[in-house]
């Protein structure tokens, strides 16, 4: 296989990942205390992540994180399912936390399954 040439966008992304999560970090610093004092006081019970694409790659790699790191079942909702086939959650639904990844923000079904975890409790 080739080496990728210096010059490309994927190669330039990659090199700028250490200082975006730096500012990332920075820019919200206080709420991510606030985040994990919460965590700390009420610890999921399970994690459920909602993402796509790429995004979709980022939280799997964060449950292999979560799951050896903090010992908590972790899952991935399936937005294809949910957003053709939107159900109720249950009410007695397990303490959990949602996590949404995204690179825009605004993709609907992502949103929807993301109200939809919050408003059952998430």
């Amino acid at each position: 296989m080739a080496p990728e040439p210096a010059g490309t966008l994927m190669r330039a992304e990659a090199a700028e990942a250490g200082a975006a999560v730096a500012r990332f970090l920075a820019a919200n610093h206080d709420v991510l205390a606030r985040i994990g004092a919460r965590l700390r006081a009420q610890p999921p019970e399970v994690v459920v992540t909602c993402a796509r694409g790429s995004s979709d790659h980022a939280a799997t790699y964060g449950k292999y994180l979560i799951e050896t790191l903090a010992g908590v079942v972790t899952s991935s909702a399936a937005l294809s399912v949910s957003s053709v086939y939107p159900t109720a959650h249950a009410d007695a639904q397990p303490v959990r936390l949602c996590i949404a990844i995204s690179q825009s923000g605004r993709s609907p079904d992502l949103i929807a399954a993301v109200e939809a975890q919050r408003d059952s409790g998430a």
